[in-house]
């Protein structure tokens, strides 16, 4: 059976060990699934000797458009969540870059089950888990992809838009069928045919030098890092444009790339064994990475205003 270690976790307002962070199996996280939630990162600076985390407020506004959606109503702020988050990071002292999500469900609804939603009928719960994520291999090597036979679900049935742990389950799918057959990880077509991202991260593409993405009507999650990658990409190394993308680019395409907080810049080497490219990290995506991590660690001050200091 196997065992995995874990730090400490906040949960509703305190920070427990990993083991007494508990929830219960009549929760509706649990049984249905009705929980947001946000994956968010925090990057060691060793010439600032600080603990920075990226972009916390996109992330809580996506969370907040989230928990709108589905109708919850949260005890927490927002700056009640960052105050919430800081205690975290501290009570653990992590020192080096971390990734963690920020949890927000319901708890046990009773005979109201999963049509629960008002306060009196159901509390909303919160926690916070995470810890140390520095393995970059993904990021030096790139990945190999396949397209899956599983599509992606639309905003009129389980909308994407919405980071809700439920909606996974699709990603799941995807992604056990890629390593199944041999591949790191799947590319979801939506319910056109275009390209809508990947089990876990936006897909973004480079034909003639520009950069491409798929618009976030096409049954993707509203990323936070996709909107900096292309900004980024935008003002430092040329264009970038949003439109619909159709499998057969993904062949043909100069670079391909996976972004998201957990992906960060992410090269796509391969996709059904075609190679993307010449089969290696392209020169376009290794700069985005240059700017990236540089504008992540507190080295680029036009994205200074996007980092919270933790010590």
């Amino acid at each position: 059976m196997p065992k995995y270690p874990h730090n400490k976790v906040w949960i509703n307002g305190k920070v427990v060990a990993g083991e007494e962070a508990t929830v219960s199996i009549f929760s509706q996280a649990v049984l249905r699934g009705s929980c947001v939630y946000e994956g968010v990162r925090g990057y060691w600076s060793e010439r600032r000797r600080n603990l920075f985390l990226w972009k916390l407020d996109p992330h809580l506004r996506r969370l907040e458009q989230s928990m709108k959606i589905m109708r919850m109503e949260s005890p927490w702020t927002r700056e009640g969540y960052q105050k919430a988050i800081l205690e975290w990071v501290r009570a653990n002292g992590f020192k080096e870059d971390i990734h963690f999500r920020l949890n927000v469900f319901f708890d046990d609804a009773g005979r109201l089950d999963m049509k629960a939603f008002k306060p009196e009928e159901v509390d909303t719960c919160a926690f916070i888990a995470g810890g140390p994520r520095g393995d970059r291999a993904r990021q030096q090597q790139g990945v190999h992809m396949c397209v899956s036979s599983w599509r992606r679900i639309g905003d009129d049935t389980v909308p994407p838009r919405v980071k809700a742990t439920a909606n996974y389950q699709n990603s799941r799918l995807a992604g056990v069928e890629a390593r199944v057959n041999g591949y790191d990880d799947a590319i979801i077509l939506n319910q056109g045919g275009k390209v809508a991202e990947s089990s876990g991260a936006c897909v973004l593409i480079v034909r003639e030098g520009r950069l491409i993405a798929p618009p976030v009507t096409e049954s993707i999650l509203e990323s936070v890092t996709r909107s900096c990658v292309l900004e980024m990409f935008g003002n430092s190394v040329g264009e970038a444009a949003e439109r619909p993308v159709d499998r057969t680019e993904l062949y043909i395409a100069e670079e391909a790339i996976l972004c998201g907080s957990a992906e960060e810049v992410t090269p796509i080497v391969s996709v059904d064994r075609v190679a993307v490219g010449d089969g290696k990290p392209g020169p376009l995506t290794k700069r985005l990475q240059e700017l990236f991590y540089a504008a992540v660690r507190g080295e680029d001050e036009a994205y200074e205003r996007d980092l919270l200091p933790v010590y």
